[in-house]
């Protein structure tokens, strides 16, 4: 075999087999690529790890929330939820100083967070009950709780409107309060009845105060001011001067009763006369007039008198006599409770709280018997003469039928133009 030619380079044991200008980058990205293998396999085998070991979200609050639903209680949501009665027991007795958890009723919310949504471990619950107040419970260190009141802005609405129906309907068209029709109902029923007298198109103004809250909805119940009822011989107005006191009936302008209603906003389930007795059963003589509403409800004096009776009468319950004079006396019955200063002997005015609606004596259901006795006989509560008159108005009720009727655009018609 021949030798090799000159030109031609013998290899040497462990030389490169690249060119020499080739070697270095191809070692630098030799050597990349191991240490990205090797990255790669040290986040893969270590991250599992670090998740179980650490995860971010292991001890953050878990926000939980229950409607309160008919028959529920505070203790039966939370337990429920798998609170312990421990907890459930601590929760109540701090709420307990701020808040009468028998007051919770359909449609309230609870809310609360639990650490990790361990039941166990709240750190956070709220009562959201009526008219938007929060009841807060604390449960860093010992449990508080603390009542939270919206802000609310107190407003005035008028409305006029004209009766093409019952009061009701014409009070519901116009997002106005419905309770009124209850209210004016009773407070007018001496001068006009509402079923009868009304021919349709007469124009009824009206003059309300309503607490709004931040979200727009209405707190609490609202307020009258003033009513005029504008019927074809007469102007009737109500004027108010105070949210809870009595009312000034006027008639063409001039004072014919001081009174006031003996519930607001309650239901009339029942009137005087003839009717099916709920309990006893059969036909009987009903002797006055039945609100329908809760217990607890505010039950006041329709007129100034000194009261003669406070305590049961059978089937009546807990009773409240008021004599007015002239023979005239009127009953609350079926009360839960009588006011801490009404005792037999006291005076009180129109529009003072005597009471509270109960369930006592032979009721169905909570409500108020009201009744009115002229020489000892029951007469209807509506007629004109249950009660005798009381001519009674200040400066500030005549101020305030002025402001009311200027207010409302309202020119009375003298009795010339009357015709």
């Amino acid at each position: 075999m021949g030798a090799l030619p000159a030109s031609s380079t013998s290899m040497k044991t462990g030389a490169s087999p690249f060119p020499k200008s080739a070697e270095p980058s191809v070692e630098r990205s030799f050597c990349q690529m191991i240490r990205a293998a090797f990255m790669i396999l040290a986040v893969a085998s270590l991250a599992p790890l670090q998740a179980a070991a650490d995860p971010p979200t292991a001890h953050s609050p878990v926000a939980f929330e229950a409607t309160i639903e008919p028959g529920d209680t505070l203790d039966s949501v939370l337990g429920h939820a798998g609170i312990p009665a421990t907890i459930r027991a601590e929760a109540a007795l701090a709420l307990s100083g701020v808040y009468d958890l028998t007051d919770l009723r359909p449609g309230h919310r609870i809310e609360w967070t639990a650490a990790s949504g361990d039941p166990a471990s709240l750190t956070r619950l709220s009562l959201f009950v009526e008219d938007g107040v929060e009841i807060a419970l604390r449960f860093y260190g010992p449990v508080a709780a603390q009542r939270i009141d919206p802000p609310v802005r107190e407003t005035d609405r008028r409305e006029t409107l004209t009766l093409d129906g019952t009061l009701y309907d014409a009070l519901t068209a116009q997002n106005a309060p419905e309770r009124f029709a209850v209210d004016l109902t009773a407070l007018l029923a001496g001068q006009v009845d509402f079923r009868r007298d009304l021919k349709g198109g007469e124009t009824f103004a009206l003059v309300w105060q309503e607490d709004q809250l931040p979200d727009g909805s209405i707190a609490g119940e609202p307020r009258l001011r003033y009513a005029r009822l504008e019927l074809k011989d007469r102007v009737l107005e109500l004027v108010a001067t105070e949210a809870a006191g009595p009312v000034i009936v006027f008639e063409d302008g001039e004072a014919v009763q001081r009174s006031a209603a003996p519930i607001l906003g309650a239901r009339l389930s029942s009137v005087f006369g003839r009717r099916n007795h709920p309990v006893l059963g059969g036909v009987r003589m009903h002797t006055g007039i039945d609100y329908a509403a809760p217990v607890g409800t505010e039950v006041s004096a329709t007129g100034a008198g000194r009261v003669i009776f406070a305590g049961s009468i059978r089937g009546y319950g807990t009773t409240i006599d008021i004599d007015h004079g002239g023979g005239v006396v009127t009953r609350y019955a079926h009360l839960s409770e009588i006011a801490e200063d009404v005792r037999v002997g006291s005076r009180v005015k129109a529009g003072d709280e005597i009471g509270a609606v109960g369930a006592t004596g032979l009721v169905s259901g909570p409500n108020l018997h009201y009744e009115v006795r002229v020489d000892g006989r029951p007469v209807d509560p509506k007629d004109q003469d249950a009660l005798p008159e009381q001519e009674i108005a200040t400066a500030a009720d005549l101020d305030a039928l002025a402001t009311w009727r200027s207010e409302t655009g309202f020119m009375p018609t003298t009795d010339e133009e009357r015709g």
